[in-house]
Parts: C-alpha cells; sequence; structure tokens
C-alpha cells in the first residue's frame, strides 16, 4: 500500500502563496519607512578627548666639589758629613757644581753632505703576447722526461707551463703550470731549456708570456 503525505504537510501547495505573502509585506513596510522617514542622516559621533597634561619637574643643578690640593710635601734636611755645610740645607737649595765654566765649547760639527746616488733601472714592461708586432717563435724544443711513478701508473695527460720570454729569447720564469701534477717538475725544467726569437714591439725586442704545451704518452 502506497502512503501519500497528507495536505498539511506537503509544503508545495503553501509555498507560492507564502513567497507571494511574504513579499508584499516586505514592500508594504518598506513604503511605510520611506513615508515615514524621507531622509536620514546618520550624526557623527565624536569622542571626547582628553587633554594631555605634561608636567615638568625642576631639577636641581648639580655642584661638582673640587677637592683642595694635597699639602705641600715638607722639606727634609739631607744629612752630610761635611762639617762645612749648615745643617739647614735642603735638597732644593742644593747646587751641584761640576766645575765645567772653564772647559771650552766644542768644536763646530763639520756638516758632510752625502750623497747617494740612486740608479733608477728602469723597469721593463712585460707586453700582452697579442699586443707585440711580432711573437716570439720556438726555436729550441726540449722534451720532459718521462716521470717513472706516472710510467708505472699508466698516467697520462697534457700539460700547460707558462713562461716568461726575456729580451734574448730564453725563458727567465715560470709562472702557472696546468695539468697533472705528476707532470708539473719535468714539464717545468724542460720549459726552462726551450728558446725562442724575441718578440718584437716597436721594433725593439720585448719581454712576454708565452704557454707552452707538453704532451706524455705511453708508447
Amino acid at each position: 500500500m502506497i502512503r501519500g503525505k497528507q495536505p498539511e504537510a506537503n509544503l508545495r501547495l503553501t509555498y507560492r502563496k507564502t513567497l507571494w505573502a511574504c513579499a508584499g509585506l516586505s514592500t508594504l513596510l518598506n513604503a511605510a519607512l520611506f513615508v515615514f522617514f524621507p531622509s536620514f542622516e546618520p550624526e557623527a559621533y565624536a569622542k571626547p578627548e582628553q587633554p594631555i597634561i605634561i608636567q615638568l619637574e625642576e631639577i636641581p643643578e648639580t655642584e661638582q666639589e673640587r677637592r683642595p690640593p694635597p699639602p705641600a710635601r715638607p722639606v727634609v734636611p739631607v744629612p752630610t758629613d761635611n762639617p762645612d755645610v749648615p745643617e739647614d740645607v735642603t735638597i732644593e737649595d742644593t747646587e751641584l757644581d761640576l766645575g765645567l765654566d772653564d772647559l771650552a765649547p766644542p768644536p763646530p760639527l763639520e756638516e758632510e753632505a752625502v750623497v747617494e746616488e740612486v740608479e733608477l733601472e728602469e723597469e721593463e714592461e712585460i707586453v700582452e703576447l697579442w699586443r707585440v708586432e711580432k711573437k716570439p717563435k720556438l726555436t729550441k724544443r726540449v722534451e720532459p722526461k718521462y716521470p717513472p711513478t706516472a710510467q708505472k701508473a699508466n698516467i697520462t695527460g697534457k700539460v700547460f707551463v707558462t713562461a716568461l720570454v726575456g729580451k734574448d729569447g730564453k725563458v727567465e720564469q715560470i709562472g702557472k703550470i696546468t695539468g697533472p701534477k705528476v707532470f708539473h717538475e719535468v714539464a717545468k725544467a724542460a720549459a726552462l731549456q726551450s728558446e725562442f726569437t724575441p718578440a718584437m714591439q716597436n721594433d725593439r725586442p720585448v719581454k712576454v708570456w708565452v704557454s707552452l704545451p707538453f704532451t706524455f704518452r705511453l708508447n
């Protein structure tokens, strides 16, 4: 048996009537408020501010008390065995006579002009390799010896040695070395024995830094 809702419990039957009744009542209330209160001007509420009272206190001026100077030390007589010196002689009244009034003044010092000749050596400028007009060319290449430790360990690699080539074309200084450290010493020794043609700038030889590569391979 199918049971349906009771008419009193079915809200859908009275939904439309209730909606229109509420809407009409709301409209009447809004119209009544508009008739009785056509304009509404709210009054701003100003909160009373209490005055700030600043009280000044008089601070008495401080005075620094200065201490009185210490009393003078009493003069103590100096005892002596000389009967010619009176007993009331003190340290302050004692005069020491060394008999230097009869001595002749020392001779004037001869001013000797010491002239130091300082030879300023002209600092030799090291020119960048890309700036020289004529780059150095390698004329003598020394192959480095293969280190026995690297040979036993089957270590190979490539080392780059930065060398300073002087005006005579010989290596004067070794700079940065890159590559396996086991080859650094032998590569440095070989680079020091290398020779170049001097680099030329403005028709005169100059110093430049060059990079020497050394390859270590096992046959």
